[in-house]
């Protein structure tokens, strides 16, 4: 089944089985393969690996293209990143997987970019709006038309490579659409269109999500503390040490430490805080919190009869938030 909100590749496309260099694991220690696509948000991750902050649980990153929740099923990748319908598609069918921590929500990278003359996302009524359905983008859609109290129902999508929604804008076909960076700044670079809603307007409503099947985390109680643990450090060495951090993301990823930057500034990695309040919906901060986002994300499976409107989804069952919720 093809990804609802799939991820963008921001490099070029790796092969299946390639990984980025790691230190081989201890002697006590377990090594744990991640499966994920080339995407700036796993910054941390990349960062923590190349200075060995996982200690005995380092990470093996299996990059593909697509199949990302099947390897995890299958057992052919230990943990994955995977979007919150493959969860709840994964609960529905009974198999065993949970999300275990938040690994970024957009914060600007994704974005709804319109001509001048559509002020406000009312204004969307009745317009033709390209964008890649099977993305992010219809859910980031949906929310925004959704606070202008409408609904998907009241534009027309036009399904299309995001890559290809520039061209629709500058070439007069539509007079706004949904997209991602860097197609965002290559429309509002011309004169005459503005960003009209940025996934920074609903921050945690676009998610990475690291993922395991109940088995693993059994099996090995220690790995996703040490991963955690590790993300947090990762995510730390980065604002104190900027420069060396953007040439391993930039690495990793097959782009300049300057494109790595530039793009790291659309998403945030939360901190252990938030953590907690995404994962267990308690907290003040101003973050969608997981359980609203099931909520949303199942609306919109459910709209695209992905699923019935009878099958109900008790977001704590997609989450194991253990492993957050003992950290300091």
């Amino acid at each position: 089944m093809k990804r609802i909100f799939s991820r963008p590749l921001l490099a070029c496309a790796i092969g299946v089985a390639s990984a980025v260099p790691l230190a081989p694991a201890s002697a006590t220690g377990t090594t744990v393969s991640f499966g994920l696509s080339s995407w700036i948000g796993f910054a941390p991750l990349f960062v923590a690996s190349t200075k060995k902050f996982f200690g005995d649980y380092p990470i093996r990153f299996v990059h593909m293209d697509s199949g990302i929740n099947a390897a995890l099923i299958s057992g052919a990748v230990d943990t994955a990143d995977i979007s919150m319908n493959e969860a709840i598609n994964d609960r529905v069918k009974g198999f065993p997987v949970k999300i275990v921590m938040p690994i970024d929500y957009s914060a600007g990278a994704d974005a709804i970019v319109a001509k001048d003359t559509v002020r406000t996302v009312a204004n969307l009524r009745g317009k033709t709006v390209p964008l890649d359905t099977a993305s992010y983008s219809e859910l980031l859609l949906s929310y925004a038309l959704h606070g202008a109290k409408l609904s998907l129902a009241d534009v027309k999508q036009t399904d299309m490579p995001a890559a290809d929604v520039p061209a629709a804008l500058l070439g007069g076909h539509a007079v706004a659409g949904v997209t991602w960076a860097p197609n965002i700044s290559m429309i509002t670079a011309h004169k005459g269109f503005h960003v009209l809603y940025t996934s920074a307007d609903a921050p945690g409503l676009i998610t990475d999500n690291f993922a395991a099947k109940t088995g693993f985390l059994k099996a090995h109680p220690g790995a996703m503390p040490a991963i955690i643990k590790g993300f947090l450090e990762g995510s730390v060495y980065i604002r104190t040490h900027p420069a060396a951090s953007y040439r391993i993301i930039g690495k990793a990823l097959g782009i300049s430490p300057a494109d790595a930057k530039a793009q790291y500034a659309g998403v945030v990695n939360p901190s252990l805080r938030q953590m907690k309040a995404m994962m267990t919906d308690a907290g003040h901060e101003t973050i969608i919190a997981y359980k609203e986002n099931i909520k949303m994300v199942r609306a919109l499976m459910v709209s695209q009869k992905q699923l019935v409107p009878s099958q109900s989804i008790a977001w704590a069952s997609l989450l194991d938030p253990t492993y957050v919720n003992a950290l300091k």
